[in-house]
Order: structure tokens, then C-alpha cells, then sequence
């Protein structure tokens, strides 16, 4: 290990945990500090500078992000080996729309590598620990001893037909009035929204989305050097108001956006008015509606609702469903529920983009619906989600501050969560990923920016019993956050109301 001796200017504006990354950085690129030395310990290093343990956590976070360090767990922090920097010229040219997608991708939270206990509200995927990954493998025998030489060669670009007709049917069931013909299968429902997107938009054309929004659309968006228009969400969904009034301002919209059950992020679900409401604007205006139903199917709480398409008169919606978290996200299978002509369009960009989805996959996947594993599945998912959700809500009303308030959906993984303003979420995931606890600031969900007093809860991956120790450490962290800013004594939980963006 390295003995340091390093001093540090406290009477500069520039934060102390900046200038000890500077210095470092410097000794390491000058090599004084050879790679494969390790660096003292955080605690030993802070005591030496007669600094705080954060500041030197800090400085060697952001050597680890630019590549100068690596830490591993039990063993601690190295000076990394690190490759000469190519000589030659760059080859390549990244188009201005690859360039703007990469502007919009935000990177997923994370705890330091040597925090052993993190307790994770960040991520919405499927906890793996509760796949049915047995009846899974039975199925997937099954298909490739009766159909493996079919379904191992190439495929119909619109689906196998045995999928699509039952994911019709299924559909029908919700009041659908749906079509093996109106089904698309798609990868997932990312490669829906590329493919509606690769057939709709031209560059400059402008797309209607809630804010906040899916987090993953807007580098879509960016990609295909779309135009949004924001419009903000109300306690009982999208505000139809702004939405008409957008409409109304512009006729260079595409198709509006929208999650109306278990919206993500704010686990909101739009009430049946008002989706009567958004289909006759969108009629009216002669605009295209673009329904993400991701997580329908993970209903725990309240009676379920028709989705929009099921509400379609005039073959405006454009119905995406998946099976990624009801099921496996590694299954990509999703589809598109459209007209016939609307479908035909967007099979013909599917065949451009990719060819056909995995026949196999489609097959082992309608055989473990045919067996009832699926519904099962769900059932038991639903019970999951409910006594997590249930936890966390009581978890919050103890533990965080009263001038906090949070959405309680009604199924799906997501509560937004309203911070007192001028309190940023970005700080508190700082101070939180320290103690192992990560979460999803809101100004990952905005397309024109702003959502800094926000952040979404996700209770897919977090143990239940594992939430109130989560929320403990989170309501720590938000208490020191507000001292100190210097916050006042806060309302009751009252006064606030239940949901503001």
C-alpha cells in the first residue's frame, strides 16, 4: 500500500472531495502511483487529511468512474492498469441522431462496489428469484420435440400464428375487438415503440407524451430527431385540458403517448372518463394514440379497467402489450394491436429491422399460457406485489418526513414520491447510495427537464422484508438533506397534498 502525503486547501471554493480527486488523478497519470498499488482505506486516508470518510468515498468514486482505480469487495481500492490511448484518428462519424440519443440516456443509479448491503428501489425488472423457471424448461422440451425442425427455421415477420391468435383472444376477453391480423409480435415492447416510431415519424415531426414519462422513449424520441410536446400529470392521469390545448396549437403531431394503467413513473391509473375524454380528442384532432399496457396484468388493488383500445371506435390506438414483466423481460415477446393496414405497415419495417422473432420462443411461450403456468403466475405475482406494497406505504407513513407525499397505485412496481421544495433527489441518492440505498431521481422521467424535487420507488426487486430497512435508511438521509438546507419545521402529512407535479 502507498503512503500519501497530500494536503488540501480549505479556504478554496472548490470542494474538498474534487480537489483530492485532482491530486490523485495527477500522481497517478505522472505515475508516482504505479498500477496495481492500493490506496489506503477511506476511513484511514479521511483520518490522515482530517476530513470526513464521504470526502475520500467521494474522490475515489470518481477515479473508479474514470477509470483510474478499480475496488473490489474485502480487498480494497487499486490503481487500475490501464491501456495506452490510440494514436490514430477516430474512423468513424456518429450521426447527430445517434449523437442526441446518447444525450438522453441516463445512467442507472448505483451503490459504491464496497457497500455490502444494498437494498435496491431503482430498478423496475422482474425480481429472477420468482420465475417459474421449471414449467418454463418442461414447455420449451416439450416444443422442441414436437415442432423443433419448424420452429428453428425462419418465421412469418407478423408472429407465429398460433401466438397471435391467441393473444387476440386473450385480448377479446378485455373487450377488444381484436384479430389474429391485428397482432403483431415484436421483440419486447421497445422494439413496439421503435418500430411505430420507424413508421410514423420524419425528423421535425412532434409526438405528445405525458410528464413525466417512460424514461426509455425519449432517447427513442431523440433518435428519430422528433419534436416532443410535455404535458403534465394530474391525480387522476394525463392533464386533457393541455393535452387538447396541444393539439389544438400544433397539426404537426404524429401520435400521442401514454401509459394509462400503472403509468410509469407515477403509478398512476387513468380513470374511464377520462379515457373516453382522450379518444375523442385524439378523434377529433385526428391524432394517433400510442397505449403502452406493460404491467396491466399486475393488478393487486381496485377493479380493472378497459384499456384503451378496447375503447377504440375509429382504429386510432395503437395497443402495446409484453410479456417482460408479467413473465421474463430474456423471453422478449411483446406485440402491437393495431388495424389490418396499420399492422401490415409496421410488419414491413419489422422485416427490415430484424426478419421474423424466434419461432421457438413464441411457441414455448403460448404453450406455458395453454397450461394455465402463465395465469398462475400472475395470481401468485399479485399477492407479491400487494403485501409489498402495503409494507411500503406503511413503512413511509412512519419513517419519512411529514412533508413528504407519494402515489399509492393499484398495481405495476412504481410510487412517485414528492420531496418538500427546494430538496433535490439527485443529492439525496448521494448521500442514500452511500448507505446502500438506491431509488430513480425524477429528472430521468421529463423531456424538457426539471423533476429535481422527484423520485420513483420501485418495489420489484426489493425483498419484503427487506423495504422498512430500505425506508428507514432513506427517511435518515432525507432528514439530513433537510438540515441541512436549513428547512423550517415541516406541515403535517395533512396538509400536503397527495400528489403535485
Amino acid at each position: 500500500m502507498v503512503h500519501l502525503e497530500l494536503e488540501l486547501d480549505r479556504s478554496s471554493d472548490v470542494p474538498l472531495y474534487e480537489q483530492l480527486q485532482k491530486k490523485l488523478s495527477e500522481l497517478i497519470d505522472r505515475g508516482y502511483i504505479e498500477p496495481g498499488t492500493k490506496l489506503p482505506p477511506s476511513r484511514e486516508l479521511a483520518s490522515a487529511l482530517g476530513v470526513n470518510r464521504n470526502t475520500v468515498t467521494a474522490a475515489y468514486d470518481g477515479l473508479s468512474t474514470s477509470g483510474r482505480v478499480r475496488s473490489h469487495v474485502g480487498q480494497g481500492t487499486f490503481v487500475a492498469h490501464r491501456e495506452p490511448e490510440a494514436k490514430d484518428p477516430m474512423l468513424f462519424r456518429f450521426s447527430r441522431s445517434a449523437h442526441a440519443a446518447a444525450e438522453r440516456v441516463r445512467p442507472a443509479p448505483k451503490v459504491p462496489e464496497e457497500h455490502p448491503d444494498t437494498i435496491d428501489f431503482a430498478s423496475l425488472v422482474p425480481d429472477e428469484e420468482l420465475f417459474p423457471v421449471e414449467p418454463f424448461r418442461s414447455v420449451l422440451d416439450y416444443v422442441l420435440r414436437t415442432e423443433g425442425k419448424k420452429l428453428l427455421q425462419y418465421g412469418p415477420a407478423a408472429g407465429y400464428p398460433p401466438l397471435r391468435d391467441y393473444i387476440a383472444e386473450r385480448l377479446r376477453k378485455r373487450g377488444v375487438a381484436a384479430q389474429p391480423d391485428n397482432v403483431l409480435i415484436v421483440n419486447g415492447s421497445q422494439q413496439a415503440l421503435d418500430l411505430i416510431c420507424r413508421s410514423l415519424l420524419d425528423p421535425g415531426d412532434r409526438v405528445v407524451l405525458e410528464s413525466p414519462t417512460y424514461t426509455i422513449v425519449l432517447p427513442l424520441l431523440a433518435q428519430y430527431q422528433a419534436q416532443t410536446v410535455a404535458i403534465p400529470m394530474t391525480p387522476r392521469g394525463v392533464d386533457l385540458d393541455a393535452l387538447e390545448a396541444a393539439l389544438d396549437r400544433d397539426s404537426r403531431t404524429r401520435f400521442v403517448f401514454t401509459m394509462p394503467t400503472f403509468h410509469n413513473p407515477t403509478g398512476i391509473t387513468l380513470d374511464l372518463p377520462s379515457r373516453k375524454r382522450l379518444l375523442e380528442v385524439s378523434a377529433r384532432f385526428r391524432v394517433p394514440v400510442v397505449e403502452h399496457d406493460f404491467d396491466f396484468e399486475l393488478r393487486f388493488d381496485g377493479a380493472a379497467l378497459p384499456p384503451l383500445k378496447a375503447l377504440d371506435e375509429r382504429g386510432s390506438v395503437l395497443h402495446i402489450g409484453t410479456f417482460s414483466k408479467g413473465l421474463f423481460p430474456g423471453l422478449r415477446l411483446g406485440w402491437i394491436v393495431a388495424d389490418r393496414e396499420v399492422v401490415a405497415a409496421i410488419e414491413r419495417s419489422k422485416l427490415i429491422a430484424d426478419y421474423y422473432t424466434s419461432l421457438l420462443l413464441q411457441a414455448a411461450g403460448l404453450e406455458f399460457c395453454l397450461r394455465g403456468h402463465y395465469d398462475r403466475h400472475l395470481k401468485r405475482l399479485a399477492a407479491i406485489y400487494r403485501q409489498k406494497s402495503q409494507r411500503l406505504v406503511q413503512a413511509l407513513e412512519r419513517h419519512f418526513p411529514d412533508d413528504v407525499s407519494w402515489t399509492t397505485p393499484e398495481g405495476g412496481y412504481a410510487f412517485w414520491v414528492t420531496l418538500p421544495e427546494g430538496l433535490s433527489a439527485e443529492s439525496l441518492l448521494q448521500d442514500s447510495a452511500r448507505e446502500g440505498v438506491i431509488f430513480t431521481p425524477g429528472s430521468h422521467f421529463f423531456a424538457a427537464g426539471g423533476g429535481e424535487s422527484f423520485l420513483r420507488l420501485s418495489i420489484s426487486r426489493v425483498p419484503v422484508e427487506r423495504i422498512e430497512e430500505g425506508v428507514v435508511r432513506l427517511g435518515a438521509a432525507l432528514r439530513r438533506l433537510g438540515d441541512q438546507s436549513g428547512r423550517g419545521s415541516s406541515p403535517s402529512r395533512e396538509q400536503m397534498p397527495a400528489f403535485h407535479i
